[in-house]
């Protein structure tokens, strides 16, 4: 009776492993299928400009509609937001065949509906002119910041100062865009609209007035649809010793080799006391490359923000570490933001962030064509009940550049670290 009985258990046990490995072998698989799915939905997406959409003026009202639908359905944010999405599309449904006239008309409406979810994930694949640059915004101001050579090309200068664009001064410029601009927070929304000044859906010149030298000059600059032509091994992840107590790391993307860029990058200055990881000009990437580079940031195990566990290396950091933020960072550079904060022994300094970590953005069609995007993610927060879409992550030593020193070509962050928060006696 008692062989029987081992015999019986171990049947059992046989067959609950031999489900456990059909389970496993069955989530793989799936994980597989649905990654496959979406990669050959990924590959029909395409975008267009304005003027070129797949809509013809008949029937802008019907695929209006559409998106609307598929807002309703597949949106996950909107009712969190409070926007009234009845008076949002009555409102703008109305100005077609209006206002709205033209396919560029309608393209812009588009961009103005999804805007004003007020989501950055949620956004129209509709292209840019551009000139394949951002200026540099200070104190609320923008300056040309080591141009790249087709500004130079149009006649534009290191510490230029943009006043007007059009006609328009640069502040009522800026406002007049804000209503195109996806964005989870009102300071996102400002600092990407001066961020995109440069760029246009539908004018392919612009004209700039400039301040240079305490003169105004006028320069024409016309806008491409190419892409940068720079180095393409140009690393995304960049390192220096800043004095013999401090290392310095920017990561500039969540994309690409950034893990193994950063840690050749690590392995440089990881012995030293202090370390400041810049992430300011990051606007995100796969949220999951943040999770792998914060092992080497926390000193003990937590739960990344938006799913598996972070484990730290074996040599992660003991030093102090700081870490600088801006509005720009967004997405996966976010949801790393959260991680490392939580951590809690980092010292974030810079401004708040952007305010939307993701929340498993996917591409919808219209009736007629455009692809746009929407989170599909139901609401949700970090471990520590940070939410993950809506609120910018707080520094804890605001700073912000200033024009003084950026003439002085200092940077106001950096300089605040150094001199205020780390003890050099």
């Amino acid at each position: 009776m008692r062989k029987f009985i081992i015999i019986l258990l171990s049947l059992l046990c046989l067959l609950g492993l031999t489900l456990i490995l059909s389970v496993t072998v069955f989530r793989e698989d799936l994980k597989e299928w649905v990654i496959k799915q979406k990669m050959e939905k990924y590959e029909q997406v395409r975008s267009y400009y304005v003027s070129e959409i797949p809509v013809e003026p008949e029937n802008f009202a019907e695929d209006f509609k559409s998106i609307h639908q598929h807002v309703l359905k597949e949106c996950s944010l909107y009712e969190q937001k409070g926007v009234n999405m009845d008076s949002l599309y009555s409102t703008l449904a109305k100005r077609i065949g209006n206002e709205v006239k033209t396919k560029s008309d309608y393209g812009l409406l588009v961009c103005e509906y999804i805007a004003a979810l007020n989501i950055g994930h949620a956004n129209a694949l509709l292209d840019v002119y551009w000139a394949m640059y951002s200026p540099t915004i200070v104190e609320g101001r923008l300056f040309i910041d080591e141009p790249n050579g087709y500004m130079i090309n149009y006649g534009f200068r290191d510490k230029d100062e943009i006043i007007a664009i059009n006609n328009t001064p640069i502040d009522q410029y800026v406002n007049s865009r804000k209503k195109y601009v996806h964005a989870s927070t009102e300071d996102a929304r400002i600092h990407l609209a001066r961020r995109w000044a440069l760029r246009s859906h539908t004018d392919s010149l612009i004209v700039c007035d400039v301040i240079r030298d305490n003169d105004t000059l006028r320069l024409d600059l016309p806008l491409t649809t190419a892409s940068p032509s720079g180095n393409n091994e140009e690393l995304i992840v960049k390192s220096k010793i800043l004095n013999d107590s401090v290392g310095y790391i920017s990561i500039e993307s969540m994309m690409g080799n950034v893990v193994e860029e950063f840690k050749k990058a690590y392995q440089q200055i990881c012995e030293l006391p202090h370390l400041i990881v810049d992430i300011r000009n990051n606007g995100g990437g796969h949220s999951n490359n943040g999770r792998l580079i914060a092992e080497y940031l926390l000193p003990n195990p937590q739960r990344h923000c938006i799913g598996a566990d972070i484990i730290p290396q074996p040599n992660a950091y003991t030093g102090k570490l700081f870490l600088l933020i801006s509005n720009f960072t967004f997405s996966a550079a976010e949801s790393f933001a959260i991680d490392i904060k939580e951590g809690g022994n980092a010292i974030l300094v810079g401004e708040v962030t952007a305010g939307d970590t993701g929340n498993g953005p996917d591409f919808f069609m219209s009736k007629y064509g455009i692809y746009f995007r929407v989170p599909t993610r139901e609401p949700s927060v970090s471990p520590q009940g940070f939410p993950l879409e809506g609120v910018g992550i707080e520094p804890h030593h605001k700073v912000e550049q200033s024009v003084e020193d950026f003439f002085d070509n200092k940077d106001t962050v950096i300089e605040y670290v150094l001199n205020e928060l780390i003890d050099n006696k």
